[in-house]
C-alpha cells in the first residue's frame, strides 16, 4: 500500500473514506508529528495503491491494513477511520484485534441508510466513470471557477471557504484517482456497523462534525446506544471532512483521544 509517514511515537494509522486518499490527512498528520507516529495510507483501489484481487471489500482491505501494518512494524496502532475508513477501522478491530489498540471513528458510514439524496446521487457513478477518462483534468477547471468549487465542496465542509484551492483539488482529484469506488460505495452504505463495532474489544472514541452532511451526527446515537462506553466529541461549525476544515482543533482532539 502507498501513503505516507510522518512524527515519532506511539503508531497511529489514519483512514481516509470513500473517494479519498492519504492526501487529505496531511494538514492534521504535520500537526501531530511530534506526539505520534502517523501513518496514512491509500486504501486497496484508491490513490496509488494496488485494486485487490476480486475488489474491494472491508475483510480484504483490513487484511491488507494489518499485513502493511506488520511489514513496517506499526502494530498495534491507534486506528482512526474516517466516513468509509470508520467501517474498515471497526471490521480490522473485529477481525484482527490485536492489530488496534483504540478506535477512533470520524464521521463513520455505516451506522444508518444514508441519506436519500446520497442514494440517489449514485446514478451518476457511470457518467463519472466515463469523465474519468477524459484526457483533460476537467475537476481543475471546475475547481479554478470559485462559485463552482463552493458547490463541489458544499456537501463536504461546512464552509467552502476553509478549504485552499490546493487541498480542494486533492480532494477531488482522489476520486479521479479511485478503481475500486463501486464496490467501496456498496461497502460504506452497508449498515451493521453498531452491531460490529459492539463486538470490537478496542475502545472506541468517536468524533463529529456537528454539520455534517453525508453523515448526520445524529447516527452517532445509534454507536452510543450499540456501545454505551464509547465517547463521542462534535466539532462546531464543521462539516465532513474536519482534518481539512479545522486541522488545528481536529489535531489536538485526536491526540488527546489517541492518548486515551
Amino acid at each position: 500500500m502507498t501513503g505516507a509517514e510522518v512524527g515519532s511515537g506511539p503508531p497511529l494509522l489514519l483512514l481516509h473514506g470513500l473517494g479519498g486518499t492519504w492526501a487529505y490527512w496531511a494538514p492534521a498528520m504535520a500537526l501531530l508529528a511530534s506526539r505520534a507516529r502517523c501513518i496514512a495510507l491509500d486504501l486497496p483501489g484508491f490513490g496509488h495503491s494496488d485494486a485487490p484481487p476480486g475488489g474491494f471489500t472491508l475483510d480484504s482491505a483490513a487484511a491488507g491494513l494489518v499485513s502493511a501494518m506488520e511489514a513496517i512494524d506499526a502494530a498495534p496502532a491507534v486506528v482512526c477511520g474516517h466516513s468509509l475508513g470508520g467501517p474498515l477501522a471497526v471490521r480490522l478491530g473485529l477481525n484482527h484485534p490485536g492489530a488496534a489498540s483504540r478506535l477512533i471513528l470520524v464521521g463513520p458510514s455505516g451506522l444508518e441508510p444514508a441519506p436519500a439524496w446520497q442514494s440517489r446521487a449514485l446514478v451518476l457513478l457511470p457518467v463519472y466513470r466515463v469523465l474519468r477518462r477524459a484526457p483533460v483534468p476537467w475537476e481543475r477547471w471546475l475547481l479554478g471557477i470559485a462559485p463552482l468549487r463552493r458547490a463541489a465542496l458544499r456537501p463536504l465542509v461546512d464552509d467552502p471557504s476553509n478549504v485552499s484551492l490546493a487541498m480542494a483539488r486533492t480532494i477531488v482529484e482522489g476520486g479521479r484517482e479511485a478503481r475500486e469506488l463501486q464496490r467501496a460505495v456498496t461497502a460504506s452504505f452497508a449498515t451493521g456497523l453498531a452491531e460490529e463495532a459492539r463486538a470490537v474489544a478496542a475502545p472506541i472514541a468517536a468524533i463529529w462534525g456537528d454539520r455534517d452532511r453525508m453523515v448526520p451526527a445524529a447516527d452517532a446515537e445509534v454507536l452510543l446506544r450499540a456501545v454505551p462506553s464509547a465517547t463521542l466529541d462534535l466539532l462546531p461549525a464543521c462539516g465532513h471532512l474536519p482534518m481539512v476544515e479545522w486541522p488545528h482543533a481536529f489535531a489536538a482532539l485526536l491526540s488527546r483521544l489517541a492518548s486515551g
